[in-house]
């Protein structure tokens, strides 16, 4: 299957061209974009054009998917996929977690943001409970998981260039600091306008990428179906691979110096037995953490962003499709590994399960070939841009909340742009310096971490939305965790087989919210109350919070605790029964989030939909807060 060095390092050479040209072109838009901001700047004013915009149900669409499917798809479900098998089905799970906490979130957060105009991701809290300390915490609680955000960005970006490369070609910190220059690039160029206007490109090449993936894939290897069982048609042996660029040779047997290949369950039996306890709590915190994602700045500001409520809607009906769509391919693409992975040379076995993969591949015939650039260059881009709007979402917390509403209130609008700029400088210095100290295969590590941080914050908007509850609680209550977090940093975990640290530490977060709530709340001192909030939600019908809930309910169920850890599964099409026991709740949870998107009726004074890209921005409405 594979050809020699020379053979594989020639056909290369079109590869990186296609990709050189992927990523002038990039460039041409953000210039467009760029364009864009300046005509932005002179009608909304230069914080406006550079962090904000209104779009509408396409491009919003476009640009969310780009934003939640990027480095963590396309090389960390592969990884996992061929390191823990049918345990990364749980990445289908997590966007559709992501969807209902996004329908008990969003639908208030975006009438509150556009009736009390916020303009930056953390506005609702200092809107909503009035103290500087509060913003801080939550400024922080934003900004550090973007750095870890970043970083998995830049290792995927790096995993990918290095198997094109065959490993070798491009050192680790050379990746990393082209990738920082294109992202700053992007950025000073054309704001939150480029990030967008590629999201939109490279969303659309994507997509299609992904639906043929599994096509191709099947044709070339077999169906999982067919490359499930250990006694499949594809079935061989072949002995220990021992060049880096030719496959090893069959044998006629299974004798010494010989290992099975072609058939997943006769290369990895471990796959089609029950999971662990540990795996277990592996799923249910990796699921749980999935709540605090829509907290994420850049996709707060991509609630704020929409043209319309229901465009949002639209929005968040069209991503209960996305995880059916995206993350299947990359799952079957780490099992297609883990078959073939010791039939394939050394430079394969080394490289990224995407990368081995579509390195296989894209030899098998110019159709294939084709496929292969596309999604390569398609999916750099969006590593690209989903780090920038992760970027620029941590530069707008630090540049708008702490040192235009904290620290220096009279800053001029082209300096909080600028103030902006340099934040993002600073965290792409700590992204390189951490994204030295790990590697790609961490992924799923930096996700949980990433999102329990961001969980810490949950009880100020989750709470804040619906609940009377003390500034003081959930201030306590984020100091709570990040002072448990540190002692479980210093003296270990105990329950680390089963419940991450960051976990841990949330759960004191909640707890000391509930105790102080109850004992000593306090005073609140924000404009907004809960009563204000029902009052703006009056003109419309929000989903029903049991939806959501039951959702989210039915997420938790899905992961395999019914069984005896270790015991051998029965084999349907291709998967352990328990996983397609999970495929169903996921299907279910899916027609719940359905049912929750339509039950939510939009304002009736909301904007028409418009699903040709940039949608016009609403009619200004006069803030609703007070005057101090």
């Amino acid at each position: 299957m594979a050809a020699r060095a020379e053979d594989q390092k020639q056909g290369n050479v079109v590869l990186y061209v296609v990709v050189g040209v992927y990523l002038i072109l990039l460039l041409v838009v953000a210039k467009i974009a760029h364009s864009r901001k300046k005509a932005a700047t002179a009608s909304a004013g230069e914080v406006q054009a550079h962090f904000g915009g209104s779009f509408g149900a396409a491009t919003l669409l476009l640009t969310t998917f780009s934003t939640l499917y990027s480095g963590f798809t396309v090389t960390g479900i592969p990884d996992e996929a061929f390191d823990k098998g049918f345990v990364s089905l749980r990445w289908v799970g997590a966007t559709l977690v992501i969807v209902a906490a996004m329908l008990l979130l969003y639908p208030r957060l975006r009438r509150l943001a556009v009736t009390r105009e916020y303009k930056s991701p953390i506005d609702f809290v200092s809107d909503r409970y009035g103290t500087i300390r509060l913003r801080l915490l939550c400024a922080a609680c934003s900004v550090v998981p973007m750095i870890t955000y970043i970083t998995a960005q830049m290792l995927s970006f790096t995993a990918m260039v290095q198997g094109m490369t065959f490993q070798a070609v491009i050192p680790k910190w050379a990746c990393i600091l082209f990738f920082i220059v294109l992202m700053l690039s992007l950025e000073v160029l054309g704001g939150m306008n480029s990030v967008v206007l590629t999201d939109v490109v490279q969303s659309t090449v994507m997509i299609l990428s992904f639906l043929a993936v599994p096509f191709f894939l099947a044709n070339e290897y077999g169906s999982l179906p067919d490359m499930g069982p250990a006694d499949c048609p594809f079935l061989m042996s072949v002995s220990h691979a021992t060049d880096s660029f030719s496959a090893p040779e069959q044998c006629t047997g299974m004798g010494s110096g010989c290992v099975a290949a072609g058939c997943i369950a006769a290369v990895r039996p471990e796959f089609y037995k029950f999971p662990s306890r540990s795996t277990l709590c592996d799923v249910i915190f990796f699921l749980i953490n999935m709540l605090a994602a829509p907290l994420q700045p850049q996709m707060v500001q991509r609630c704020y962003m929409a043209s319309s409520d229901a465009s949002l809607r639209l929005v968040m009906a069209a991503m209960l499709v996305a995880p059916f769509l995206s993350q299947p391919p990359g799952i079957i693409m780490g099992l297609t590994k883990s078959a073939y992975d010791p039939a394939w040379p050394l430079v394969d076995r080394q490289a990224s399960a995407f990368s081995a993969v579509t390195g296989q591949l894209k030899m098998a015939g110019p159709i294939q070939y084709f496929l292969v650039s596309v999604m390569t260059c398609s999916t750099l881009a969006a590593i690209m841009s989903t780090a920038d709007s992760a970027l620029m979402g941590a530069s707008s917390v630090v540049s708008m909340d702490v040192i235009k509403g904290t620290l220096c209130k009279s800053l001029s609008t082209k300096n909080v742009v600028r103030a902006g700029e340099l934040t993002s400088f600073i965290v792409c210095a700590l992204s390189f310096a951490l994204a030295m100290l790990l590697s790609s295969d961490q992924m799923a590590k930096i996700f949980v971490f990433q999102n329990g941080m961001l969980m810490q914050m949950l009880p100020a908007f989750g709470f804040g939305l619906y609940l009377n509850i003390a500034e003081r609680a959930v201030t306590g209550g984020i100091a709570a965790g990040f002072a448990s977090l540190v002692i479980l940093f210093v003296a270990g975990n105990p329950l680390d087989d089963y419940v991450p640290s960051i976990n841990v530490s949330v759960f004191f977060n909640f707890l000391f919210v509930a105790l102080v709530q109850v004992f000593v709340p306090g005073i609140t001192k924000g404009q907004l109350t809960v009563e204000r909030i029902q009052k703006t939600m009056s003109s419309s019908r929000e989903p029903s919070i049991a939806l959501p809930a039951l959702m989210i309910g039915l997420a938790l169920v899905s992961a395999p605790w019914y069984g005896r850890a270790g015991e051998q599964e029965p084999i349907i099409l291709g998967s352990p029964r328990w996983g397609i026991i999970q495929m169903l709740f996921f299907v279910a949870i899916f027609g719940l989030g359905v049912v929750a998107c339509v039950r939510w009726r939009v304002p009736s004074d909301s904007c028409d939909l418009d699903v040709h890209g940039v949608g016009p921005k609403e009619e200004p409405v006069a803030p609703e807060r007070d005057k101090v």
